[in-house]
């Protein structure tokens, strides 16, 4: 359980860092899992439902896996971790007694593959009744500023939902809004490995691209207060876990909180790119370039 300054530090600046959340044994099957399943990925040339590749790999190279989706559909041992006792009492602390599991999934981050992720926040890709959703990223390998360790700017939740869009188009980054953001006062969160980061889902965050020759693989699973309800079609609704109940009760009622989304334009079942794919394609259209393709 938190300690009521980790609560506050958390109401504060809408994040916390947790050493040492898992044991060695429950590290070392986390990567097992991992292992494997990255082995099992080996010859696909294209994101599947389960993995997003980079593109160009495959074809008769080693596949690089950018992310695993669903993590805690696809191995028992991931689903463990993501559902366990220490993971749900931290999380409890933070958004109350009542919790669903929204989604999940791997950020691989491999060496010598960008893997940038620019500024942005969680809860305009999935616009909720309130705010009260966590992240909580597992670190399988030390994250370092050298392997791109998540970057957070405190406070930065109490602004609101921030703009993704460039024109109509959703690029799943914040560019424009970033004149109302304060970027000086940026944090980076090296975190060892079995330790972990939770953030809000309003928190701006990034990471920089893997400048190392060592991975940096996390677990990520968001949890959902039971009084917030999707507002939009949610692409992770035919997920498994998707909305189960994992603590608590569900209340019955819908707790609404006054802010102003712009819907989100792209629909994932239908559109072959992934986070890491529209931003660059945004990032080349900015730059005069050709669009990014490939993978999703």
């Amino acid at each position: 359980m938190l300690s009521p300054a980790q609560v506050d530090a958390f109401r504060a600046d809408g994040y916390l860092v947790i050493e040492g959340l898992l044991g060695a044994a429950a590290l070392r099957a986390l990567r097992e899992a991992v292992d494997e399943l990255t082995e099992r990925a080996q010859g696909l040339t294209a994101t599947t439902g389960v993995y997003d590749v980079v593109p160009g790999t495959g074809g008769g190279g080693p596949t690089v896996v950018r992310r695993i989706f669903h993590p805690a559909e696809v191995d028992p041992r991931l689903e463990e971790v993501a559902l366990s006792a220490d993971v749900l009492d931290a999380v409890e602390a933070l958004i109350g007694p009542d919790i669903e599991y929204h989604h999940g999934k791997i950020n691989m981050k491999p060496p010598g593959h960008d893997a940038e992720v620019g500024w942005h926040q969680d809860l305009p890709f999935f616009p909720h009744t309130n705010a009260d959703l966590v992240a909580v990223m597992i670190y399988l390998d030390d994250a370092t500023e050298e392997n791109g360790c998540l970057t957070v700017v405190p406070g930065s939740h109490a602004l609101g939902p921030l703009d993704h869009f460039a024109g109509d188009h959703f690029i799943g980054m914040v560019t424009g809004d970033l004149a109302r953001v304060d970027l000086s006062r940026a944090v980076r969160l090296p975190v060892r490995a079995g330790g972990a980061t939770i953030h809000h889902s309003l928190m701006l965050h990034s990471s920089a691209a893997n400048a190392s020759p060592r991975p940096r693989r996390a677990l990520i699973s968001e949890y959902r207060a039971a009084d917030s309800m999707a507002l939009c079609p949610d692409a992770e609704v035919n997920a498994r876990h998707y909305g189960r109940l994992l603590r608590g009760r569900r209340p019955g009622t819908l707790r609404l909180e006054p802010r102003v989304f712009r819907i989100p334009t792209f629909a994932p079942d239908l559109d072959p790119r992934s986070l890491y794919d529209m931003q660059e394609e945004h990032r080349q259209r900015s730059a005069g370039g050709p669009p990014a393709s490939g993978g999703r």
